[in-house]
């Protein structure tokens, strides 16, 4: 597969299971010797399913290719990007399973009228949800109203799960006796034994992995794979519904993530980020490291290096490695090239001849 390509294969369920491989170049769809715009369309009957897979190592094409989530994702440690999704889409539901190198920090919203819950199978390095550290044994929870705010420090295995809210209120109605859970609050943080959470990580993987090889077992008992799915997380959700509200420190970390990607170009200092969050300097070390797993400086390198990869994979006529460079900061080239070559594994150049290649060939 060349760079940047993106393979995605869809089981898809109308009256019967038509099974079809894609392969994307650069989001296009290739045919023959021709290539086509593509989109994905999300819209269901009653009783449709889609089972999606796709390998990808190009971080953008991931994160815009699991269908009704709006999302991005920005590289987090050194080497090159390696993914792959595994996605199951009902009429009222999503399961997916979604594994990264290196690590990840994510921003967006959960599918309208949802709430996603995430159950993490590995994680090698840290992992932090809203600007907090992630304890043994929560499960991750995120309205569609909410940012997201998920970053992983290193490779992870993590289980996703898309509820409606109207049936999440339902549920717990009739399962849980409260009158109304207000699905409206900030996402809740929810704490349960951490041998419990990894036994339903599991449990619905290997659900997913049945699927995918099976499809036929959707479709001959569709409402009752729902309703496991359902019920492996549901049933995690406490009797008292208990919302802890954002600390202060998750606050200044959400602004300093905006500040510091509106300034890509024009890297601030720390005292210029201290005065632009209205934080000390000690306090503000302390929420970067909370919500991202490493202090600003660290943060606002590796988004200035997503910044030239990204330029230099999508190149325009003029581009060449010097003035991506100094566009983002980096003056030092040599400097540069060593600390992007640790970051993704190859050196600019041979990113920038790549993507050439790519295009050509294309």
């Amino acid at each position: 597969m060349r760079p940047h390509d993106r393979t995605i294969r869809i089981l898809q369920n109308r009256s019967g299971t038509i099974r079809f491989l894609q392969n994307f170049v650069l989001g296009s769809l290739r045919i023959g010797n021709g290539c086509c715009p593509m989109s994905i369309s999300i819209d269901a009957s009653p009783h449709e399913h889609r089972l999606v897979e796709g390998r990808f190592d190009d971080i953008d094409a991931m994160a815009a290719s699991p269908l009704a989530w709006n999302q991005e994702y920005e590289q987090i440690g050194r080497g090159r990007f390696h993914g792959h999704l595994t996605q199951l889409l009902m009429d009222r539901s999503q399961l997916a399973r979604v594994q990264w190198a290196p690590g990840v920090l994510q921003r967006g919203t959960a599918p309208l009228g949802t709430w996603a819950f995430g159950l993490p199978l590995a994680a090698e390095g840290s992992l932090h949800v809203r600007r907090r550290p992630v304890r043994p044994g929560e499960l991750l929870a995120a309205t569609s109203h909410d940012d997201v705010g998920f970053a992983a420090t290193g490779p992870t295995d993590l289980i996703i799960v898309a509820l409606p809210t109207l049936m999440i209120d339902r549920w717990v109605q009739a399962r849980r006796g409260i009158d109304k859970l207000d699905v409206d609050l900030p996402s809740p943080r929810w704490q349960v034994p951490a041998a419990e959470l990894s036994r339903r990580a599991s449990a619905l993987s290997r659900l997913l992995q049945t699927l995918m090889a099976q499809p036929d077992v959707l479709m001959a008992g569709f409402a009752k794979v729902e309703e496991q799915i359902f019920d492996v997380i549901l049933d995690l959700i406490p009797s008292a519904e208990v919302i802890e509200p954002l600390h202060h420190r998750a606050r200044i970390a959400r602004e300093v993530l905006k500040f510091l990607k509106e300034r890509l170009d024009d890297p601030p200092s720390i005292t210029e980020l201290c005065v632009a969050v209205a934080a000390r300097e000690r306090t503000l070390h302390l929420s970067c490291v909370e919500a991202f797993g490493r202090p600003p400086a660290t943060l606002l390198a590796e988004l200035r290096l997503n910044a030239v990869h990204r330029a230099l994979s999508r190149p325009a006529k003029e581009t060449s490695v010097t003035t991506v460079a100094a566009r983002y900061g980096f003056t030092h080239f040599g400097r540069f090239a060593s600390i992007y070559w640790r970051q993704f594994g190859e050196l600019p150049s041979a990113t920038l001849v790549r993507a050439r290649r790519g295009l050509t060939a294309t």
